[in-house]
C-alpha cells in the first residue's frame, strides 16, 4: 500500500557494498600512495536514488539482488528497518563482492569493479505496478520491460554499456560519462534507447550548468549556488531521485531540474557534515 499522500516508486538498480578508501593524495602513475581512513557503507545507483526517494516521503520498492551470505543478511536487515519494500530483492547463492572505490583528496574517484559483480542481472517473476519507474540498469527481462510500458512514468539512467529497448519517458545522464558528444547525438542516442515515448534528455555537469534537451530545444538550469566537498558519490543518483519527486510533484522537467540540482547541494552539504561530525561506519 502506499502511504496517504505519497507515490509508490519502484527503482531498478544495485545495491552495492562500497568499500572507500580515502588517499592522501592524487593517484599517480607507479607511485606509493597512503591513506586515512577507509570505510564500508552501501551504495550503489539503485540503492542512492531509492534512499532519497525514501527520505523525500515515497513509498519505495527495491528491484535489485543481494548474495545470501552474511553480508547480505545485513543488507537486507538494513533495508527492511530503513522503511524499503524489499520483496523484490532477489537472493543469489554466493558471497558479496565488495566495490573498492578510491577518493582522492580534490574528490576525484576511481571505481574497481570485478566483470562478474557488473554483469549481475534482475528478476522478475511477473509484471508490476507503480506511480513511477526509475531504472539504473542496461539489460532487463521481459516481466521488467512490460512493467515499464504500462507505467505512467518512467525515469531511466542513461546506460553507460550498451542497454537494452525500454519504454523511459526521461533519460537522465552525465556529460562527464559522454565526452565530446553533443547534446544532438547524446539525444539520438537515448532516443534509440528509449523509443518515440523518451520527451527529455536531462543531462548533469557535476555542479555546472545542467541541459534540458526535448530533441529540438536545449534548456540550461544554473543551480542557485554550488558547494565543494571531498565525497561526491552517489550525488548523480540522488538528483535522480529528487528529479523523480519534483516531478511527482508536478512540477515540469526544467523546474524539476532546478529543485533536484538544488536538492542534491543540501544533500552533499548535510552529508560531508555528518561525516566530520561522525566516525566512519561500517556494515557487516
Amino acid at each position: 500500500m502506499t502511504k496517504s499522500g505519497n507515490k509508490r516508486v519502484v527503482v531498478i538498480g544495485h545495491i552495492n557494498h562500497d568499500r572507500i578508501w580515502r588517499l592522501t593524495e592524487p593517484l599517480r602513475a607507479g607511485g606509493r600512495i597512503a591513506w586515512s581512513s577507509r570505510e564500508t557503507r552501501l551504495g550503489g545507483g539503485g540503492y542512492f536514488t531509492a534512499r532519497r526517494l525514501l527520505d523525500l516521503g515515497h513509498d519505495v520498492a527495491l528491484l535489485s539482488n543481494l548474495m545470501s551470505d552474511a553480508h547480505g543478511e545485513a543488507a537486507l536487515a538494513d533495508l527492511d528497518a530503513a522503511g524499503f519494500d524489499t520483496r523484490l530483492i532477489a537472493r543469489r547463492d554466493g558471497e558479496t563482492e565488495f566495490a573498492d572505490i578510491l577518493l582522492d583528496p580534490t574528490g576525484e574517484r576511481t571505481i574497481l569493479s570485478s566483470e562478474r559483480r557488473l554483469s549481475r542481472t534482475f528478476l522478475l517473476d511477473e509484471p508490476v505496478h507503480a506511480d513511477a519507474f526509475y531504472v539504473n540498469a542496461p539489460k532487463l527481462p521481459q516481466t521488467i520491460l512490460a512493467s515499464l510500458e504500462s507505467a505512467p512514468l518512467v525515469v531511466s539512467q542513461f546506460p553507460l554499456r550498451e542497454g537494452e529497448l525500454r519504454a523511459a519517458d526521461i533519460m537522465v545522464g552525465s556529460k562527464a560519462d559522454l565526452p565530446g558528444v553533443s547534446m544532438a547525438d547524446a539525444w539520438r542516442r537515448a532516443q534509440r534507447l528509449a523509443s518515440e515515448r523518451l520527451t527529455h534528455l536531462v543531462m548533469t555537469d557535476g555542479p555546472a550548468a545542467i541541459s534540458i534537451f526535448d530533441g529540438r530545444i536545449e534548456h540550461t538550469v544554473t543551480l542557485d549556488r554550488t558547494v565543494s566537498v571531498p565525497d561526491t558519490i552517489g550525488a548523480g543518483d540522488s538528483f535522480s531521485g529528487a528529479l523523480i519527486n519534483a516531478l511527482l510533484s508536478g512540477a515540469d522537467v526544467v523546474a524539476a531540474s532546478r529543485i533536484a540540482g538544488n536538492d542534491t547541494t543540501v544533500w552533499l552539504e548535510r552529508r560531508e557534515a555528518e561525516n566530520r561530525t561522525e566516525p566512519a561506519k561500517s556494515i557487516s
